[in-house]
């Protein structure tokens, strides 16, 4: 996407989130808008236990990272994106509300810094894929992957079924994510 370009953020019912995704994406298609758009959520891996799936490869399933919450990146500037798509919000039975950050149309964009650690932790991907790491007494090194340096958002690991909860601030708030952390080793 070129600079500069927007991130805003949707909550929507609980399980609409790819039906959300798809339909922005008719409603885009079926309008000649001058911009990109592109809706999306984003998703993480996360560890499958089921015995059948693991025999065939299969180890590794996704799910929506941030439950209920529907990201479209554009170029479109706040104000013409609510004009645009403020009728389409409205009228949609699964979009709760559009995420504002201020009292402004401009705070209906999330904050370049937020928007940039997301894009950090996903890597220029939608999924954030599993991170592979150990514990050392208390502390976590993650060796590989997308929580690399990134150790200070961890605030729960579950070695048993390999994921940790994270915290990432979103709109002045946090919000928790389950992400796919393998620990192969602990020692103290």
């Amino acid at each position: 996407m070129n600079e500069p370009y927007y991130w805003y953020v949707l909550y929507v019912r609980s399980g609409a989130e790819n039906r959300v995704t798809d339909d922005l994406k008719r409603y885009v298609s079926s309008r000649a808008l001058g911009c990109d758009i592109d809706p999306f959520c984003p998703e993480s891996e996360y560890y499958y236990r089921n015995k059948k799936d693991r025999q065939l490869g299969r180890t590794y399933k996704k799910r929506p990272l941030f439950p209920s919450y529907v990201f479209v990146e554009t170029s479109m500037p706040p104000k013409e994106f609510m004009r645009e798509f403020g009728s389409y919000f409205y009228a949609s039975h699964d979009v709760i509300r559009l995420l504002r950050s201020g009292d402004s149309d401009s705070g209906v964009a999330l904050p370049i810094d937020e928007r940039r650690r997301l894009e950090f932790l996903l890597k220029g991907k939608r999924c954030l894929e599993r991170s592979v790491g150990y514990i050392v007494g208390d502390r976590v090194c993650v060796q590989d992957g997308p929580l690399k340096d990134s150790e200070g958002l961890i605030k729960y690991i579950n070695r048993h079924n390999r994921f940790a909860d994270i915290e990432v601030d979103m709109f002045g708030g946090k919000v928790k994510a389950r992400v796919a952390l393998e620990i192969v080793e602990k020692t103290e």
